[in-house]
């Protein structure tokens, strides 16, 4: 398909319209049964304490009751004696989630436990709102062996820990970094092409997936890439070593991608793409739920998601397979550019990190539970896959999970994601394709310099949300030159930039010594 003028005008106003409206490298878990130094309940039983949480989530499924796994799980905490408590669970999806957390915190109604942003967590920490956890986690065995030190380093507050991190099991593959291309395989196929591992390869796929009819049905209608609104296009800027909101290393110094060449390097390329109607026009106004429709009705022949999404459970490719037989995905990273990097920006471990009110009634009590939910001879596999037997089998010899239930029959049952009350990765259910894949994308990362978002930063977001959006939207469509980027960076260090970067600077070398 081409891109038109009018096309390409009509959706950059729209866009733009939108726009403005302390524990070392992971400890081995510990044996099952083992619950040396854990939290003793202290608790007398007389009183149950319902706990109140609050996560972002999209599970229409799950009901308000808690379901009957709920009571299958507070049994089963029972049996292990973590008596006398309750739960509530919450969910909210998307933005709305942080509107609806903001108005319970100004309202005095923090829930107990429920997931932070980094604007959010440093407000609340300065607020006195946090629970500190340093002396929870560290009796809680089986839930801080799952964390890395690079992860409590970013939730932690003058030595003071306030938040949990994102946890993962030991195996290689249980990586947050899941990120790459995917690709219509059987397009591949049909036209006698190979996955590309450069740029100019990722060219040539692109222009043959647009103009050589890869589904064979005689219509001028795929795109060769396949994107939204919020950009996409990671794996582009990552084979130019960048991501554009990411700080980088230069001369000892740390600056934003997007003020670095390689971001107009990667601009003019995406420019060129775009003009050579490679890439789908309409992907500024293009919503994720609107581009994962565009795949599944073969619009698109390579778009960036996670690895997951090729696995023989994943419910796009069902989707992808009952509209077009024979369709097949594959996975593909390390796309290399003019200077031999690669790669996809590494999660923020902020990304799915809890926090806990400072005003929760025995986290004593709670911590037990939590501890109990991440061991393996506790309520793990109960909490994460149902009913052993009905929901799930296990192969030990294996160490593969096998699923019976599909997560909208687990969330309907009270399993699974809606009571995973603290995060953590395990994909033990997936095949040996794609753990393979999901090792592939580990190896192929984009690293942030800093994570932490100085108060310049905070007091300034519209340089990243507006100003960074509009040159890119309208340098990649055609509406500015390429040579504008120059105009932005100018505008960046006038508008703020400069003091955030002079302030990031020193929060960075900060860590740095204090990590020495």
């Amino acid at each position: 398909m081409k891109s038109g003028t009018v096309i390409t005008r009509l959706v950059i106003a729209c866009a733009l319209a939108l726009q403005t409206g302390c524990f070392g490298a992971a400890a081995p878990l510990p044996e099952k049964g083992t619950n040396t130094g854990a939290i003793q309940d202290k608790g007398t039983g007389a009183d149950t304490v319902a706990y109140k949480i609050f996560k972002r989530l999209s599970a229409p499924e799950y009901p308000a009751d808690g379901g009957p796994a709920k009571n299958m799980i507070l049994e089963a905490m029972a049996k292990e004696g973590i008596k006398g408590l309750d739960y509530k669970v919450e969910l909210s999806a998307g933005q709305d989630y942080y509107t609806k957390l903001n108005l319970k915190a100004t309202s005095g109604e923090l829930p107990d436990l429920f997931q932070v942003d980094y604007p959010t967590f440093i407000r609340l920490v300065n607020e006195g709102k946090l629970l500190r956890l340093n002396e929870w986690l560290a009796q809680s065995p089986h839930l801080s062996a799952m964390i890395e030190q690079s992860q409590l380093d970013e939730v932690t507050v003058g030595g003071t820990i306030y938040a949990i991190p994102t946890g993962k099991r030991p195996e290689p593959y249980n990586t947050e970094n899941r990120m790459g291309f995917i690709v219509r395989q059987d397009w591949l196929d049909r036209l006698g092409l190979q996955a590309p591992r450069s740029l100019d390869e990722l060219h040539k796929v692109l222009y043959a997936f647009t103009y050589d009819d890869p589904d064979g049905n005689g219509k001028n209608d795929t795109y060769g890439y396949g994107a939204a609104k919020d950009h996409q296009f990671a794996g582009i800027f990552g084979a130019f070593g960048i991501y554009p909101t990411f700080w980088h290393e230069r001369g000892g110094k740390i600056k934003k991608g997007f003020v670095l060449p390689e971001a107009k390097e990667a601009l003019s390329l995406l420019q060129t793409w775009y003009m050579e109607g490679l890439i789908d026009p309409y992907f500024l106004v293009t919503e994720s739920k609107r581009r994962n429709e565009n795949i599944i009705q073969s619009r698109y022949g390579i778009f960036q998601n996670a690895v997951i999404e090729i696995d023989e459970n994943s419910s796009m490719l069902a989707a992808l397979q009952k509209e077009a037989q024979g369709a097949k995905l594959s996975f593909f990273t390390g796309v290399t550019g003019p200077g031999g990097k690669s790669g996809f920006p590494e999660v923020s471990p902020f990304g799915s990190v809890r926090a806990i009110s400072a005003g929760v009634k025995d986290p004593g009590k709670l911590f037990r539970m939590l501890d109990w939910m991440q061991d393996e001879n506790g309520g793990f596999h109960l909490i994460h896959y149902g009913v052993e037997g009905e929901d799930y089998s296990y192969d030990k010899e294996g160490n593969r999970i096998l699923l019976k239930s599909d997560y909208s029959e687990l969330y309907r049952k009270g399993f699974s994601n809606p009571v995973r009350f603290v995060n953590d990765i395990d994909v033990r259910w997936t095949t040996d394709e794609v753990k393979q894949h999901l090792m592939e994308a580990k190896a192929h990362v984009v690293t942030n310099e800093l994570w932490a978002k100085v108060p310049a930063e905070l007091d300034n977001p519209d340089l990243e949300d507006i100003l960074w959006k509009k040159y890119f939207y309208k340098i990649v469509t055609g509406e500015y030159p390429v040579d504008r980027w120059d105009e932005f960076v100018r505008l960046y260090y006038e508008q703020g930039g400069a003091m955030i970067e002079q302030r990031a600077n020193e929060a960075w070398l900060n860590i740095k010594t204090a990590r020495k």
